[in-house]
Formats: structure tokens, C-alpha cells, sequence
């Protein structure tokens, strides 16, 4: 079996602003694009993420990607992987790659190509739209989005980061492509894209102590807060990254 990987690029927020205007739009028609993935619950997440992709891929005349159960398992396996185990990249540190997490799906009749889009984020940069967003900001990652080739999709969503961000407030993404039939170009060909981790210039220089310590100050203050359990969950997030932004100084 041949594999295919680029080069590792990083999608910073030069990136996120790239691709405002299509993604926006989108955005706007799927529920819950713009909240975190705690907050909206993770299938809800994982949803948002798919009506996104599926709003890229229809803006360019292309077939809405379709769940496949397989793919979602593996992808929500290893974003939960790179939280545990606080790594990112497409080889997990015992050596697993695509190969072998898309292995049981590959072998299935009429398999032709597989894909994975990799991200992580911490606040307004951990939302499906703001992941979207990155994505068709790097060429890597948009040719497997609007690759004519996939036609199935798995998404994994994670609470936490690889960084060891706090699971209210970051968030890890899987997303596994998967083709079938004459639509891809090559048999069993499997392209990974690049990785993509959004930007994360506080939480890097944070220790995970003072972080622990940053969140149970907050979330004792959210708490005072008599109001709804939405707004109560955005004081706690506006606490956090204001404290981990001094604490950096």
C-alpha cells in the first residue's frame, strides 16, 4: 500500500483570515459553527464540522461528503489519542499511521483513496468554523476537502489539545476522507494532508499547574454568576484566557 504525505505547515490566524468570506457564510447556516465544542456538546461539534465541509464543497459544485461509521470511529480515536497521549502528527508515538487506523475501511470492496485533515485549537480558535476556516486556508488541507475523489467522511471531535489546553475551553479535530469507486484517481492510494495546529502563543508558556489553578479560580467565580449556564460558561472562558494572558507576562 503507497503513501502519500506532505509537508507539515502550521495554520496561524494569517491564515484564518484568508478564507472569511465563503466560510463565514457558511458558518452562518450551521448550527453551533461558532461555539466551542463544550459548550455545544462533541456530536454537535462533530455536526457543525461536517455541515461546514459539505457548505466548502457545495460552493464548488461538489457532492455533500456522507458519514461513514468506520471512518468516525478511527478519527474520534485518535483525536482522543493525541489529548491522552499529548501528541500531534499523523504517526501516533507508538508508530501508528493512516495505514493502519483506516485499515478495516480500506479493505472494504471498492475502497480508492483515504485522507486525513488534522487540527487543534484553544478558544474562539477551537470552533468548528474557526478549524474550517484554517483548513481551506492551507493547500494541503483544502485539496482534501474539495477533493472530487471522497465522497464518505469521518469526524473526530476531542475536548483538549495536545498542549494540554483545558478541555472547556480547547479542542482536538479528526477528520478522515474516504473514496469509493471509479471517482478516485488511484487504488489504495492514501494521501495524508499537513497538520494543523492553531495558533497557541499563551497556553504554550503556561505551566499545567498554574493552568489547573487559573480554572478552578474561574470556575469558582462563574459560578457566583446567578444566570444561565451559557453565559455562566462565557464568564469562565473570559476569565481563563484573561488570567493565562497575564500569567505569560
Amino acid at each position: 500500500m503507497m503513501g502519500r504525505h506532505r509537508l507539515p505547515v502550521l495554520a496561524t490566524a494569517i491564515f484564518a483570515s484568508l478564507a472569511l468570506s465563503a466560510s463565514t457564510a457558511h458558518a452562518a447556516d450551521c448550527a453551533a459553527a461558532n461555539l466551542l465544542p463544550a459548550l455545544a456538546s462533541l456530536p454537535t461539534a462533530q455536526a457543525a464540522t461536517l455541515c461546514l465541509l459539505n457548505g466548502e464543497r457545495a460552493s464548488h459544485g461538489l457532492p455533500a461528503l456522507a458519514e461513514q461509521p468506520v471512518l468516525e470511529a478511527a478519527a474520534q480515536t485518535y483525536a482522543q489519542a493525541m489529548v491522552s497521549q499529548r501528541f500531534f502528527g499523523h504517526v501516533s508515538p507508538s508508530g501508528q499511521t493512516i495505514e493502519h487506523r483506516l485499515a478495516s475501511y480500506v479493505g472494504a470492496t471498492g475502497v480508492r483513496a483515504t485522507g486525513e485533515n488534522l487540527a487543534w485549537g484553544e478558544g474562539a480558535l477551537a470552533t468548528p468554523a474557526s478549524v474550517v476556516r484554517n483548513w481551506m486556508s492551507s493547500p494541503g488541507h483544502r485539496g482534501n476537502v474539495l477533493d472530487p475523489s471522497y465522497g464518505e467522511v469521518g469526524i473526530g471531535v476531542a475536548a483538549g489539545n495536545p498542549n494540554g489546553g483545558l478541555p472547556a475551553l480547547a479542542a482536538t479535530y479528526v477528520t478522515e476522507f474516504g473514496g469509493r469507486g471509479a471517482a478516485a484517481a488511484q487504488p489504495s492510494e492514501l494521501r495524508a494532508s499537513a497538520s494543523s495546529a492553531s495558533p497557541r502563543p499563551v497556553a504554550k508558556r503556561v505551566s499545567a499547574k498554574t493552568r489547573k489553578q487559573i480554572s478552578k479560580r474561574c470556575h469558582s467565580a462563574a459560578r457566583r454568576v446567578k444566570t444561565s449556564k451559557k453565559a455562566r460558561a462565557a464568564r469562565y472562558d473570559r476569565c481563563v484566557r484573561k488570567a493565562l494572558r497575564a500569567a505569560a507576562r
